[in-house]
């Protein structure tokens, strides 16, 4: 490699994915053309992640071991205060990259498009046989009435997936990272419009694909506290960069579908019918709005 090689730290944040994350990390060091540092934060998993990663890899990745689960945002952020590239990459554990140019091509990618803070790549998600594309609009962000945050940002892409983020360790810095409220959900779209705030457009690179699980940290977690959490880090989203008028009304039209829905679950369940995981899984997610709906409402009113 030549004095010109790009320099990319590879952030990436376990919790009880030490299998997934032992893939991941075969396929990083597989990657060419580039110089590459691979930090992993391990977020007190309970799976021995720490040992099987240790034993595997040694002193060939920086292993930070957290006491506590810091969640996403906090984690990258602690793992990118210890990072020596010029780049970092944020990526989850549960990722393949199986093309030994692709993040070489993304690096190129970013630097001919200086206009871009970040970008991401076509992420396929073979589990859900689907490709997850980048987004042009903020959750929950549709007929609002009385927020202007979105307004004339640059670029059309509003936001990219958490699973695999380019940016510019400078620019990252300068942003302060991620937003420490966030635990686990919410923060990439975050992320994303704190970057367009800054002055800078989120990019899209159709050329280079990785493989993404999706999930496997919540693989075998709780169906109602996954729920919670994924609502908890959208409405927090929504606090933060809402009107609170638009914010209040969400939240209440929110508790109202819910509501219906369970209602009407309820009356089939006198005749018999019993719940499928399926169902059950789409009823903990209603109870979920529900709680966190509500919990934004009494916040909004203190």
């Amino acid at each position: 490699m030549n004095q010109d090689t790009k320099s990319l730290s590879v952030i990436i944040v376990n919790y009880n994915s030490g299998a997934y994350a032992i893939e991941c990390i075969r396929s990083l060091q597989k990657q060419k053309n580039i110089t590459l540092e691979i930090i992993v934060i391990d977020n007190a998993s309970r799976d021995n992640s720490v040992e099987h990663l240790r034993l595997e890899f040694g002193d060939e990745i920086v292993l930070i071991e957290s006491k506590e689960n810091l969640g996403f945002g906090r984690a990258n952020n602690l793992a990118a205060s210890k990072a020596t590239g010029e780049y970092l990459m944020l990526l989850n554990p549960d990722t393949v990259i199986p093309e030994p140019l692709g993040f070489f091509h993304l690096i190129q990618f970013l630097d001919v498009h200086p206009e871009m803070g970040m970008i991401g790549p076509v992420v396929q998600e073979p589990r859900k046989g689907k490709n997850v594309l980048p987004r042009f609009s903020y959750p929950s962000s549709r007929n609002l009435k009385y927020t202007s945050t979105f307004r004339s940002l640059p670029g059309k892409i509003a936001w990219i997936l958490g699973a695999c983020m380019l940016i510019k360790r400078s620019l990252y810095n300068e942003i302060a990272g991620f937003d420490p409220d966030y635990f686990l959900y919410g923060e990439d779209a975050d992320i994303c419009l704190r970057i367009r705030q800054h002055g800078y457009q989120i990019g899209y690179c159709e050329t280079v694909k990785i493989t993404h699980v999706s999930g496997a940290s919540e693989i075998g977690a709780d169906s109602l506290d996954k729920w919670l959490r994924k609502r908890r880090g959208l409405y927090l989203f929504c606090k933060k960069h809402f009107d609170a008028r638009d914010a209040l009304s969400l939240a209440r039209r929110e508790i109202f579908k819910s509501s219906i829905y369970l209602f009407f679950n309820w009356l089939t369940s006198l005749f018999g019918k019993k719940d499928s995981e399926i169902s059950k899984d789409k009823k903990n997610r209603q109870k979920a709005t529900i709680i966190a709906a509500k919990e934004l409402v009494q916040q909004l009113k203190n």
